[in-house]
Protein backbone atom coordinates (compact mmCIF):
# COMPACT_ATOMS: atom_id res chain seq x y z
CA UNK A 1 0.00 0.00 0.00
CA UNK A 2 3.22 2.14 0.27
CA UNK A 3 4.65 4.37 -1.96
CA UNK A 4 6.33 7.32 -0.35
CA UNK A 5 7.65 10.23 -1.88
CA UNK A 6 8.61 13.94 -2.22
CA UNK A 7 8.57 16.99 -4.15
CA UNK A 8 10.54 19.34 -6.01
CA UNK A 9 10.09 22.88 -6.33
CA UNK A 10 7.64 24.02 -9.27
CA UNK A 11 8.43 23.28 -12.96
CA UNK A 12 8.12 25.77 -15.70
CA UNK A 13 4.84 25.92 -17.62
CA UNK A 14 6.45 24.40 -20.26
CA UNK A 15 8.17 21.13 -18.20
CA UNK A 16 4.59 21.11 -16.78
CA UNK A 17 2.72 20.25 -20.12
CA UNK A 18 5.79 18.15 -20.64
CA UNK A 19 5.25 16.16 -17.53
CA UNK A 20 1.11 16.09 -17.96
CA UNK A 21 1.57 14.27 -22.09
CA UNK A 22 3.92 11.67 -20.88
CA UNK A 23 1.42 11.37 -17.70
CA UNK A 24 -1.07 11.16 -20.55
CA UNK A 25 0.91 8.74 -22.97
CA UNK A 26 1.50 6.96 -20.08
CA UNK A 27 -2.04 6.13 -18.77
CA UNK A 28 -3.25 5.40 -22.42
CA UNK A 29 -1.06 2.54 -22.20
CA UNK A 30 -1.86 1.19 -18.63
CA UNK A 31 1.19 2.79 -17.28
CA UNK A 32 0.10 5.45 -15.23
CA UNK A 33 1.36 4.24 -12.18
CA UNK A 34 5.10 4.07 -13.55
CA UNK A 35 4.74 7.82 -13.34
CA UNK A 36 5.48 10.28 -10.53
CA UNK A 37 4.99 13.70 -10.20
CA UNK A 38 7.60 16.02 -8.93
CA UNK A 39 5.62 18.83 -7.49
CA UNK A 40 2.24 19.84 -5.43
CA UNK A 41 1.42 21.62 -8.27
CA UNK A 42 1.86 18.62 -10.58
CA UNK A 43 -0.76 16.30 -8.34
CA UNK A 44 -3.19 19.39 -8.57
CA UNK A 45 -3.26 19.22 -12.41
CA UNK A 46 -3.99 15.71 -12.55
CA UNK A 47 -6.63 15.95 -9.81
CA UNK A 48 -8.62 18.80 -11.56
CA UNK A 49 -8.24 16.10 -14.92
CA UNK A 50 -10.01 13.50 -12.79
CA UNK A 51 -6.74 11.64 -13.81
CA UNK A 52 -5.18 10.75 -9.96
CA UNK A 53 -6.51 7.57 -9.57
CA UNK A 54 -4.49 6.52 -12.74
CA UNK A 55 -1.62 7.78 -11.54
CA UNK A 56 -1.76 7.07 -7.54
CA UNK A 57 -3.56 4.56 -5.35
CA UNK A 58 -4.63 4.11 -2.36
CA UNK A 59 -2.34 3.81 0.41
CA UNK A 60 0.46 5.63 -1.21
CA UNK A 61 2.13 8.15 0.90
CA UNK A 62 3.34 11.64 0.19
CA UNK A 63 5.00 14.02 2.17
CA UNK A 64 5.14 17.41 2.97
CA UNK A 65 7.21 19.56 5.86
CA UNK A 66 5.94 21.75 8.50
CA UNK A 67 8.76 23.75 10.14
CA UNK A 68 11.73 20.84 10.21
CA UNK A 69 9.54 18.02 10.61
CA UNK A 70 8.58 15.76 7.33
CA UNK A 71 4.73 14.71 7.33
CA UNK A 72 3.74 12.14 5.82
CA UNK A 73 -0.18 11.68 4.34
CA UNK A 74 -1.84 8.45 3.65
CA UNK A 75 -3.97 8.70 0.11
CA UNK A 76 -7.43 7.79 1.58
CA UNK A 77 -9.59 8.23 -1.54
CA UNK A 78 -10.25 9.89 -4.61
CA UNK A 79 -13.32 11.97 -5.41
CA UNK A 80 -15.07 11.08 -1.98
CA UNK A 81 -15.84 14.73 -1.12
CA UNK A 82 -17.07 17.30 -2.07
CA UNK A 83 -15.02 20.78 -3.17
CA UNK A 84 -16.37 24.10 -1.56
CA UNK A 85 -15.67 25.61 -4.81
CA UNK A 86 -18.07 24.82 -7.04
CA UNK A 87 -15.78 25.42 -10.24
CA UNK A 88 -14.28 22.27 -9.21
CA UNK A 89 -15.09 18.22 -9.23
CA UNK A 90 -12.82 16.08 -8.03
CA UNK A 91 -10.77 15.94 -5.00
CA UNK A 92 -8.19 13.78 -3.82
CA UNK A 93 -8.38 12.86 0.23
CA UNK A 94 -5.07 12.54 2.10
CA UNK A 95 -4.52 11.66 5.82
CA UNK A 96 -2.08 12.32 8.21
CA UNK A 97 -0.23 8.73 9.04
CA UNK A 98 0.69 9.33 12.25
CA UNK A 99 -0.55 11.50 15.40
CA UNK A 100 0.07 15.04 16.33
CA UNK A 101 0.73 15.55 19.84
CA UNK A 102 -2.22 14.86 22.48
CA UNK A 103 -4.86 17.85 21.75
CA UNK A 104 -7.36 19.25 23.27
CA UNK A 105 -10.44 19.48 21.09
CA UNK A 106 -12.39 21.65 23.43
CA UNK A 107 -11.89 23.41 26.57
CA UNK A 108 -14.28 22.99 29.72
CA UNK A 109 -16.86 25.50 29.55
CA UNK A 110 -17.80 29.04 32.04
CA UNK A 111 -21.25 27.81 34.48
CA UNK A 112 -22.70 31.53 34.15
CA UNK A 113 -22.06 34.66 31.64
CA UNK A 114 -22.19 37.79 33.08
CA UNK A 115 -24.67 39.87 30.70
CA UNK A 116 -24.47 42.86 32.88
CA UNK A 117 -21.85 43.37 36.11
CA UNK A 118 -22.43 40.83 39.09
CA UNK A 119 -21.95 42.72 42.58
CA UNK A 120 -20.52 41.23 44.98
CA UNK A 121 -22.58 38.74 47.09
CA UNK A 122 -23.91 35.62 47.63
CA UNK A 123 -25.16 33.69 44.89
CA UNK A 124 -26.89 29.97 44.00
CA UNK A 125 -26.95 27.47 41.15
CA UNK A 126 -28.50 24.19 41.31
CA UNK A 127 -26.52 21.13 38.73
CA UNK A 128 -28.44 19.56 36.15
CA UNK A 129 -31.17 16.91 37.87
CA UNK A 130 -30.45 13.22 37.57
CA UNK A 131 -26.82 13.36 36.49
CA UNK A 132 -24.06 12.04 38.45
CA UNK A 133 -26.24 12.26 41.48
CA UNK A 134 -23.07 10.74 42.95
CA UNK A 135 -20.87 13.15 43.05
CA UNK A 136 -23.56 16.01 43.45
CA UNK A 137 -25.69 16.29 40.14
CA UNK A 138 -28.91 17.61 41.13
CA UNK A 139 -27.23 19.54 44.03
CA UNK A 140 -27.70 23.88 45.26
CA UNK A 141 -24.67 24.95 45.72
CA UNK A 142 -23.94 29.08 47.13
CA UNK A 143 -20.58 30.96 46.97
CA UNK A 144 -19.94 34.20 48.29
CA UNK A 145 -18.15 36.93 46.12
CA UNK A 146 -16.15 39.56 47.28
CA UNK A 147 -15.49 41.24 44.10
CA UNK A 148 -17.65 42.51 41.42
CA UNK A 149 -17.82 40.34 37.62
CA UNK A 150 -17.75 43.10 35.02
CA UNK A 151 -20.50 42.66 31.98
CA UNK A 152 -18.77 40.16 29.80
CA UNK A 153 -17.16 38.65 32.90
CA UNK A 154 -17.77 34.50 33.14
CA UNK A 155 -18.10 32.27 36.21
CA UNK A 156 -16.48 28.80 35.77
CA UNK A 157 -16.97 25.80 38.10
CA UNK A 158 -14.07 23.14 36.89
CA UNK A 159 -16.37 20.55 38.33
CA UNK A 160 -14.19 17.44 37.23
CA UNK A 161 -15.25 13.63 36.90
CA UNK A 162 -15.04 11.33 39.71
CA UNK A 163 -15.03 14.53 41.90
CA UNK A 164 -17.54 15.26 44.08
CA UNK A 165 -18.88 19.01 43.26
CA UNK A 166 -18.77 20.23 46.83
CA UNK A 167 -14.79 20.44 46.50
CA UNK A 168 -14.84 21.93 43.11
CA UNK A 169 -14.50 26.03 43.35
CA UNK A 170 -15.83 28.77 41.71
CA UNK A 171 -13.10 30.94 39.95
CA UNK A 172 -14.55 34.24 37.99
CA UNK A 173 -13.08 36.18 35.33
CA UNK A 174 -12.96 39.59 33.86
CA UNK A 175 -13.92 38.51 29.99
CA UNK A 176 -13.98 34.95 27.89
CA UNK A 177 -10.12 34.97 26.87
CA UNK A 178 -8.64 35.91 30.49
CA UNK A 179 -7.20 33.57 32.08
CA UNK A 180 -5.87 35.17 35.27
CA UNK A 181 -8.75 34.75 37.68
CA UNK A 182 -10.39 38.22 39.64
CA UNK A 183 -10.22 35.23 42.55
CA UNK A 184 -11.56 31.86 43.36
CA UNK A 185 -13.99 30.37 46.21
CA UNK A 186 -15.17 27.57 47.50
CA UNK A 187 -18.77 26.90 47.27
CA UNK A 188 -21.15 24.92 50.48
CA UNK A 189 -24.10 23.54 49.92
CA UNK A 190 -27.46 25.65 50.42
CA UNK A 191 -29.85 28.01 48.77
CA UNK A 192 -28.49 31.02 50.16
CA UNK A 193 -28.17 34.51 47.90
CA UNK A 194 -29.10 35.52 44.36
CA UNK A 195 -30.34 32.69 42.16
CA UNK A 196 -28.12 32.52 38.73
CA UNK A 197 -30.39 29.30 37.40
CA UNK A 198 -29.64 25.65 36.80
CA UNK A 199 -27.30 24.10 34.79
CA UNK A 200 -29.14 22.25 32.33
CA UNK A 201 -28.91 24.72 29.63
CA UNK A 202 -32.34 26.38 29.46
CA UNK A 203 -31.65 29.06 32.12
CA UNK A 204 -29.82 32.55 30.32
CA UNK A 205 -27.02 32.93 30.74
CA UNK A 206 -26.36 29.39 32.83
CA UNK A 207 -24.61 26.76 30.92
CA UNK A 208 -25.45 22.79 30.36
CA UNK A 209 -23.49 20.55 32.98
CA UNK A 210 -22.29 18.59 30.74
CA UNK A 211 -20.10 21.19 29.45
CA UNK A 212 -19.10 22.88 32.53
CA UNK A 213 -17.38 19.77 33.11
CA UNK A 214 -15.91 18.03 29.94
CA UNK A 215 -16.42 21.33 27.29
CA UNK A 216 -18.49 21.17 24.13
CA UNK A 217 -18.41 18.64 21.25
CA UNK A 218 -19.91 20.51 18.70
CA UNK A 219 -16.91 20.46 15.83
CA UNK A 220 -18.49 24.00 13.93
CA UNK A 221 -17.41 25.80 17.67
CA UNK A 222 -14.60 23.92 18.63
CA UNK A 223 -11.00 25.01 19.26
CA UNK A 224 -9.88 21.98 17.20
CA UNK A 225 -11.26 23.52 14.58
CA UNK A 226 -10.06 26.86 15.01
CA UNK A 227 -6.29 24.82 15.62
CA UNK A 228 -6.52 23.26 12.14
CA UNK A 229 -7.34 25.70 10.35
CA UNK A 230 -5.04 28.83 11.48
CA UNK A 231 -1.87 29.46 10.55
CA UNK A 232 -1.43 31.93 13.75
CA UNK A 233 1.06 31.83 16.03
CA UNK A 234 1.14 30.67 19.49
CA UNK A 235 -1.56 32.89 21.26
CA UNK A 236 -3.26 33.98 18.17
CA UNK A 237 -5.08 30.84 17.21
CA UNK A 238 -8.20 30.83 19.35
CA UNK A 239 -10.95 33.00 19.59
CA UNK A 240 -14.50 32.82 21.59
CA UNK A 241 -16.84 31.31 19.48
CA UNK A 242 -19.64 31.73 22.15
CA UNK A 243 -20.46 33.20 25.66
CA UNK A 244 -19.67 30.02 27.91
CA UNK A 245 -15.82 29.60 26.21
CA UNK A 246 -12.88 29.19 27.45
CA UNK A 247 -9.27 29.02 26.31
CA UNK A 248 -7.83 25.79 25.56
CA UNK A 249 -5.07 24.41 27.64
CA UNK A 250 -2.63 24.79 24.54
CA UNK A 251 -3.76 28.09 23.29
CA UNK A 252 -0.89 30.07 24.54
CA UNK A 253 1.77 27.70 23.54
CA UNK A 254 0.87 26.01 20.20
CA UNK A 255 0.76 27.87 16.95
CA UNK A 256 -2.02 26.51 13.81
CA UNK A 257 -1.23 23.53 12.66
CA UNK A 258 -0.87 25.48 8.83
CA UNK A 259 1.72 27.44 10.60
CA UNK A 260 5.35 26.38 8.79
CA UNK A 261 3.47 23.90 6.59
CA UNK A 262 4.75 24.74 2.66
CA UNK A 263 3.60 26.81 1.02
CA UNK A 264 3.50 24.71 -2.39
CA UNK A 265 1.47 21.93 -0.27
CA UNK A 266 -0.98 24.88 1.10
CA UNK A 267 -1.52 25.97 -2.43
CA UNK A 268 -3.12 23.36 -4.09
CA UNK A 269 -5.50 22.32 -0.54
CA UNK A 270 -9.28 23.30 -1.26
CA UNK A 271 -12.12 23.96 1.04
CA UNK A 272 -13.76 20.61 1.99
CA UNK A 273 -17.40 20.82 2.29
CA UNK A 274 -18.64 18.63 5.23
CA UNK A 275 -21.43 17.51 7.59
CA UNK A 276 -21.26 17.19 11.17
CA UNK A 277 -23.95 15.64 13.43
CA UNK A 278 -25.13 18.00 16.46
CA UNK A 279 -26.07 16.38 19.29
CA UNK A 280 -29.41 15.99 20.75
CA UNK A 281 -28.69 17.57 24.42
CA UNK A 282 -27.96 21.18 23.92
CA UNK A 283 -27.49 21.33 20.15
CA UNK A 284 -30.97 19.99 19.20
CA UNK A 285 -29.91 17.47 17.16
CA UNK A 286 -29.73 17.78 13.29
CA UNK A 287 -26.33 18.93 11.31
CA UNK A 288 -24.04 21.47 11.05
CA UNK A 289 -22.33 22.12 7.45
CA UNK A 290 -18.84 23.46 6.96
CA UNK A 291 -16.29 24.37 4.33
CA UNK A 292 -12.33 23.89 5.82
CA UNK A 293 -9.42 23.27 4.13
CA UNK A 294 -8.30 20.79 7.16
CA UNK A 295 -11.06 18.70 9.51
CA UNK A 296 -11.27 15.39 11.15
CA UNK A 297 -12.39 12.08 10.08
CA UNK A 298 -16.47 11.07 10.93
CA UNK A 299 -16.61 7.87 12.39
CA UNK A 300 -19.36 7.12 9.11
CA UNK A 301 -16.09 7.82 7.32
CA UNK A 302 -13.32 5.42 9.23
CA UNK A 303 -16.07 2.45 8.68
CA UNK A 304 -17.78 2.78 11.87
CA UNK A 305 -21.18 3.45 11.07
CA UNK A 306 -23.45 6.42 11.33
CA UNK A 307 -23.97 8.05 14.83
CA UNK A 308 -27.34 8.69 13.68
CA UNK A 309 -30.37 7.43 11.62
CA UNK A 310 -30.90 10.87 10.04
CA UNK A 311 -27.57 12.36 9.43
CA UNK A 312 -24.68 11.31 6.59
CA UNK A 313 -21.61 12.50 7.49
CA UNK A 314 -20.08 11.72 4.56
CA UNK A 315 -19.12 8.21 2.93
CA UNK A 316 -16.26 5.40 4.02
CA UNK A 317 -13.03 6.59 2.71
CA UNK A 318 -11.61 2.97 0.84
CA UNK A 319 -8.26 3.42 2.80
CA UNK A 320 -10.42 2.41 6.19
CA UNK A 321 -13.52 0.34 4.08
CA UNK A 322 -11.36 -1.78 1.38
CA UNK A 323 -8.56 -2.76 4.08
CA UNK A 324 -10.97 -3.42 7.33
CA UNK A 325 -11.32 -6.38 9.20
CA UNK A 326 -14.96 -6.07 8.56
CA UNK A 327 -16.89 -6.83 5.58
CA UNK A 328 -19.37 -3.80 6.65
CA UNK A 329 -19.30 -0.98 8.52
CA UNK A 330 -18.49 -2.08 11.82
CA UNK A 331 -17.25 0.15 15.62
CA UNK A 332 -15.77 -2.84 16.84
CA UNK A 333 -11.44 -2.70 17.02
CA UNK A 334 -10.28 -2.80 13.47
CA UNK A 335 -6.17 -3.05 13.14
CA UNK A 336 -6.74 -0.59 10.26
CA UNK A 337 -7.82 2.20 12.28
CA UNK A 338 -5.02 2.11 14.81
CA UNK A 339 -2.83 4.91 14.78
CA UNK A 340 0.54 5.71 16.00
CA UNK A 341 2.87 8.29 17.36
CA UNK A 342 6.25 7.68 18.58
CA UNK A 343 5.98 4.15 17.86
CA UNK A 344 3.38 3.93 20.19
CA UNK A 345 -0.51 3.02 19.24
CA UNK A 346 -2.52 6.54 20.53
CA UNK A 347 -6.23 7.37 20.47
CA UNK A 348 -6.97 10.25 18.22
CA UNK A 349 -9.80 12.37 17.70
CA UNK A 350 -12.64 11.89 14.98
CA UNK A 351 -15.45 14.79 14.45
CA UNK A 352 -18.46 13.31 15.52
CA UNK A 353 -20.00 14.00 18.57
CA UNK A 354 -21.38 11.24 20.69
CA UNK A 355 -25.14 12.81 20.25
CA UNK A 356 -26.27 11.57 23.68
CA UNK A 357 -24.10 14.58 25.17
CA UNK A 358 -23.21 17.63 25.37
CA UNK A 359 -19.27 17.28 26.02
CA UNK A 360 -18.50 14.10 24.64
CA UNK A 361 -16.67 13.39 21.14
CA UNK A 362 -15.88 10.41 19.30
CA UNK A 363 -12.85 8.80 18.56
CA UNK A 364 -10.86 6.04 17.75
CA UNK A 365 -8.87 4.12 20.62
CA UNK A 366 -5.67 2.56 20.26
CA UNK A 367 -6.71 -0.78 19.37
CA UNK A 368 -8.98 0.74 16.83
CA UNK A 369 -12.41 0.31 17.80
CA UNK A 370 -15.15 3.23 18.08
CA UNK A 371 -14.87 5.27 21.69
CA UNK A 372 -15.27 8.32 23.03
CA UNK A 373 -13.91 11.04 25.34
CA UNK A 374 -14.61 14.55 26.85
CA UNK A 375 -13.78 17.07 24.67
CA UNK A 376 -11.96 18.68 27.63
CA UNK A 377 -9.51 15.71 26.75
CA UNK A 378 -5.80 15.84 24.85
CA UNK A 379 -5.96 13.38 22.50
CA UNK A 380 -4.06 12.33 18.96
CA UNK A 381 -4.63 14.54 16.28
CA UNK A 382 -4.67 12.68 12.52
CA UNK A 383 -5.99 15.68 10.06
CA UNK A 384 -7.42 15.35 6.73
CA UNK A 385 -7.63 17.76 3.97
CA UNK A 386 -8.05 17.10 -0.09
CA UNK A 387 -5.95 18.39 -2.95
CA UNK A 388 -8.43 20.37 -5.14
Amino acid sequence: MSNQFGFLSDDTFAEKMDIMNQFLAAIATGQGGSLKPTSWSDVQALVRKGLASKVFAVGDQLTCQRGSTTLVWDIIGFDIDTPADKQFTHSMTLQLHDCLPGTQYDAPEALFYCETALAAGTYNFTLLAGYDTTYGGGKTYQFTLTKEVPAGGQITFPWNWNTQASTTKVSTYKSRTDTAAIETVGVTEGTGGTILGTADGKTTNMNHSHRIRYGSNNWVESAMRQYLNSDKAAGSVWTPQTKFDRPPSWNASTAGFMNGLDADFLAVIGKTTKVTCRNTVTDGGGSDTTKDKFFLLSRREVFAGNEVSNVTEGEPYPFYSDYSDYTSANAGADKNRIKYRGGSPQWWWLSTPNTGSGGSVRSVYTGGCLYNNSASSSGGVAPACNVI
